[in-house]
């Protein structure tokens, strides 16, 4: 056995599925360096999970992949319920392409899983990386500034030893990584199990609609893939006395469907070309994070497929990840942006595995009560539009939000009359009430048509988004006030100055030419005549939203101011360099500085009546309001007052002692008693 040593990366993946190959993706297209390896010899060909959410389509849209996706995938147009030969109901899903310009995928891709990873490995190799086969880890440690990890040649019994920044454990339910980190993984293991099998199906089906049979017994559906005659039939089944499971087989789901349909459907089932049994778990890891190591996927959490929600979890933990990874990476943040993965990750695992655990009950269980009400109440319920649309959009991962995240702030100014300099910018009662209602930091950023004004040509707002930089979309409002084109061109100006590649900026203009003012300046426009981005964004009045390289909004302020938002890069990145962390020092020297003249009045000998003495803390209490926004705020107000209380006390000890401590004041230096009034 012959042992390498010393091969070094910035990031080494563990586990080649879609996780694995997204992360690998997002990181290479931002200049990391990263290792994927996978223990098996062979690309699996199996189909495993098969369904694309709406979201996952928006992020292999950024990735580059989506039309290729799309291309080698079916849509299911809907889902047809039956109990023997009676329609329960039939529900249709309303996925027409474009149909919504803030969302232009709607609906679910079904595609075998197979065929998503190989369309994964090869953008992974036109970005210049690729996959390591027959590569298991079978150990790691941590050090000081590295992950040292001893991969084995499954092969050759051979060992190397691969020194990395980073490891994030993409290798699935039973993973190592996870395991090595002692992370727990606690939940439920549901009483029913599922038989599934991707076979030839030849009969009277339609090619773009689901088919459920159900009866008393369980549940039994027919899924159309791509290729024609191709389909997945999954069916739920119940152990026996003897705690038996029967195993997946062609006869089995032969016998199934006759039973649960309860009539001659005229399928005939052949070639099978994969069947499985596997029971259904609940579970979550406790941390997403420990040291320099990560899980993602399944690792991290696995739940009922009820829903279609597993795969494309994972992807968008990757997502998330990846980003953070390749900015600290290159030294662009600090090390503790990775935090933020955990936090905002983990409670999104959480609300997946409870809508799971819903669907799974209300679906898929066999209980009388929960059976009366799916095929009485919610089925009928479910094909009504409106209720069909919330279902779609709720299994769709569009409204997954990061609003509690710490890089998720909003800044709005305080109403009030237009400066000269900015004849017709004022910030209307009505216009604060539209920026309310838009997508808050934190929110998905909608997509939205528009036209460049440099070529005239359409384009998009994701069209922006596209690539691994954050984007500026800086709104006028509606103004046309040259002062406020004016006023946008700058902040455009100074943001590209700071930040370079890693911020770019888009002026965002309701009007069908190109203004003169920022036109002067050089900056990117944006025209919207139609205001279909200004109403989807809530910038009736002048407005600016900060999006991240993951899509969602990370900073938003009405109005566009440059501070707030120079200030938020400053402290959550090192995007912007020395400039950020010294207006940051700058900032917190004052508010020392405030402190600590207070506290010299506090102790002086000839005090300020108390009416005064309030109004300055309530001053102080406004500048860190200015200075530090709401976040610290309520901890100034905890902590002043005891401050004050301790300052009293102590100045009493120092003049009385404790012999008069709450009785009429006194002023010993000067020797005589202060009225109470």
């Amino acid at each position: 056995m012959n042992d390498r040593t010393g091969s070094d990366t910035d990031v080494l993946i563990v586990g080649a599925g879609p996780v694995g190959l997204t992360l690998a993706c997002e990181l290479r297209r931002r200049g990391v360096g990263c290792r994927l390896i996978d223990e098996y010899a062979e690309f699996p060909v199996t189909s495993r999970a098969l369904g694309l959410q709406a979201r996952t389509l928006e992020v292999f849209d950024d990735v580059g992949i989506v039309d290729a996706i799309i291309a080698q995938g079916t849509s299911i147009y809907g889902i047809t319920f039956l109990q023997g030969e009676r329609t329960v109901a039939t529900v249709k899903l309303r996925l027409d392409r474009g149909a919504r310009p803030d969302q232009p995928y709607r609906g679910v891709v079904i595609l075998n899983q197979a065929r998503i990873e190989g369309v994964m490995r090869d953008q992974l190799g036109v970005l210049g990386g690729g996959v390591e086969r027959s590569r298991e880890l079978v150990a790691f440690r941590e050090e000081a500034d590295a992950v040292v990890a001893t991969v084995k040649d499954v092969e050759t019994g051979a060992t190397e030893q691969i020194r990395a920044a980073y490891l994030v454990g993409c290798d699935g339910a039973h993973s190592f990584v996870r395991k090595a980190l002692g992370l727990t993984f606690e939940g439920e293991t549901y009483p029913e199990h599922f038989v599934l099998g991707d076979m030839e199906v030849d009969g009277d089906l339609p090619l773009d609609t689901a088919v459920a049979w159900l009866n008393e017994e369980g549940m039994v559906a027919s899924f159309p893939f791509p290729e024609l005659g191709l389909r997945r039939l999954i069916a739920v089944v119940y152990p026996d006395a003897a705690g038996e499971v029967p195993e997946a087989s062609l006869e089995l789901f032969r016998r199934l469907i006759a039973e649960r349909a309860g009539y001659d459907v005229g399928l005939r089932l052949s070639n099978p070309v994969w069947l499985s049994n596997f029971g259904v778990n609940r579970r979550m890891v406790d941390h997403y994070r420990k040291g320099r190591a990560f899980v993602a996927g399944d690792a991290a959490h696995i739940h009922s497929p009820s829903g279609g929600q597993g795969m494309n979890t994972g992807i968008q933990d990757a997502y998330n990840l990846a980003w953070k990874l390749a900015l600290v990476v290159r030294g662009r943040a600090t090390p503790a942006l990775l935090d933020t993965y955990e936090e905002e990750r983990l409670p999104v695992a959480g609300a997946v595995l409870n809508q799971t655990d819903t669907n799974q009950r209300l679906f898929i269980s066999n209980n009388p009560v929960l059976r009366f009400v799916r095929e009485r109440v919610l089925l009928p319920l479910m094909e009504m539009p409106a209720v069909t649309d919330a279902i779609v959009y709720r299994g769709s991962e569009l409204g997954i939000n990061y609003r509690g995240s710490s890089l998720a702030q909003d800044h709005e100014a305080p109403l009030r009359q237009p400066s000269p300099q900015r004849e017709g910018e004022r910030v209307r009662v009505v216009d604060r009430l539209a920026f309310l209602r838009a997508p808050r930091a934190g929110d998905r950023a909608p997509d939205a048509h528009c036209r460049d004004a440099a070529t005239g040509g359409p384009t998009t707002l994701f069209d922006q988004f596209r690539g691994p930089h954050f984007t500026l979309l800086l709104f006028d409002g509606g103004a046309h006030a040259e002062a406020g084109y004016a006023h946008l061109a700058s902040v455009a100006r100074r943001v590209e100055e700071l930040f370079g590649e890693d911020v770019e900026t888009r002026i965002v203009v309701s009007a069908n030419a190109r203004p003169a003012a920022p036109g002067r300046d050089g900056a990117v426009v944006l025209l919207d005549p139609n205001l279909e981005a200004h109403k989807l964004y809530g910038a009736k009045a002048e407005s600016l939203y900060l999006i991240r390289p993951d899509g969602y909004v990370g900073f938003r302020g009405q109005p566009a101011a440059l501070e707030p938002l120079l200030e938020y890069l400053g402290r959550l990145y090192a995007l912007g360099g020395d400039h950020c962390r010294r207006e940051t020092q700058e900032k917190t020297n004052v508010a020392l500085e405030t402190v600590e003249r207070e506290l010299r009045v506090a102790f002086s000998k000839e005090r300020s009546p108390i009416p005064f003495r309030i109004a300055k803390w309530i001053l102080v209490l406004a500048v860190a309001r200015r200075l530090y926004g709401t976040r610290w705020f309520w901890a100034w107000v905890a902590g002043l007052p005891l401050a004050g209380l301790a300052t009293h006390l102590a100045y009493r000890h120092k003049t009385r002692g404790w012999t008069r401590p709450w009785g009429g004041w006194q002023d010993v230096e000067a020797g005589r008693p202060r009225s109470k009034t």
